[in-house]
């Protein structure tokens, strides 16, 4: 597989990252679901490594998803090969004593989040460590040197954020505290402005969001999705009608899937590394790597797509 460089901290990883949301399990928070049904702790094992045989070495987690589930699996899915993968992880959402939701990422509680990432995953250290939880902008200079004193302790490498917000990612960039930007981006959702900015200041990206929730990729065409009750689709896009996606079916090039086109959209602009990606099963990520290796979309057929997209937006 050929691997991306991501951006200043030159670190070597696979265009595909495991997103690891959706191998957690359900999760509750404030009594409404926040995670994914359960795909079983024996399968989400088995699929981590064999991704790792394929070759992807990139992997993304959050201390929030399955309460510290995910990063558990993560933790106990690499043990014995955790020179061979680049672990993300992110902090500030959380889930409270009583099932509640828990936002705050200020400084303060960055190190026993870290801590307990740490514990959890099974590891001295991070190779990546991400707000998740949108920091107040006057308290990023406190934050950035309780960042930079766990980089110097070997407990992180790099760190950064999972956001689309310009104001907090010009802030970090401003405070030269932005290595690695998580950032979600598909064919519906135009990034133009942070890509201006990653591409001027070399920041790693992990690209989120890239199926737009099951939208682009192709399997709801024909088909209305059915969410379970504990996926937290089930209340966020419960009324929409994911058929209207069909018009991009006859602008999809010879050969691609949709979910291919989707991910090619993506990979094709110069600033995007690698893209974070959710499925729950070995072969949607067999799809996915298969893209890798296809040939950008051809203007042309960019264009058709754009139209499609254009045309959405218009309804």
């Amino acid at each position: 597989m050929r691997m991306h460089t991501l951006g200043k901290t030159g670190l070597s990883v696979s265009p595909i990252c495991i997103g690891a949301w959706q191998l957690a399990g359900p999760l509750s928070l404030n009594g409404k679901p926040d995670g994914h049904p359960e795909p079983g702790k024996r399968v989400v094992l088995r699929m981590i490594q064999e991704l790792g045989d394929m070759g992807v070495n990139f992997i993304d987690t959050a201390e929030q998803y399955g309460n510290g589930e995910s990063e558990r699996r993560v933790g106990e899915a690499i043990r014995g090969q955790r020179d061979r993968w680049i672990v993300s992880t992110k902090f500030g959402y959380r889930v409270g004593p009583d099932g509640e939701r828990d936002d705050s990422s200020s400084p303060h509680t960055i190190v026993p989040s870290l801590e307990g990432s740490l514990k959890r995953l099974r590891t001295d250290c991070v190779d990546i460590y991400l707000y998740h939880c949108p920091p107040l902008i006057s308290e990023l200079e406190a934050a950035k040197t309780v960042l930079e004193r766990l980089v110097q302790e070997g407990k992180c490498r790099f760190y950064g954020i999972s956001t689309n917000n310009s104001d907090v990612i010009k802030a970090m960039l401003d405070l030269d505290m932005l290595d690695v930007l998580q950032y979600p981006s598909n064919m519906l959702q135009d990034a133009t402005a942070i890509h201006a900015l990653v591409s001027q200041h070399n920041v790693g990206t992990q690209v989120r969001g890239v199926m737009a929730q099951g939208r682009l990729s192709g399997k709801y065409f024909h088909r209305a999705p059915t969410w379970d009750a504990d996926d937290n689709r089930s209340h966020g896009v419960r009324e929409e009608d994911y058929r209207r996606y069909a018009v991009f079916e006859a602008a999809i090039p010879d050969g691609y899937t949709m979910a291919q086109v989707a991910i090619r959209w993506v990979l094709d602009h110069p600033c995007n590394h690698s893209i974070c990606l959710g499925a729950k099963n070995i072969d949607d990520y067999k799809v996915a790597l298969a893209a890798i290796d296809m040939p950008p979309i051809s203007p042309e057929d960019r264009e058709r797509l754009a139209a499609c997209a254009a045309r959405l937006s218009s309804e």
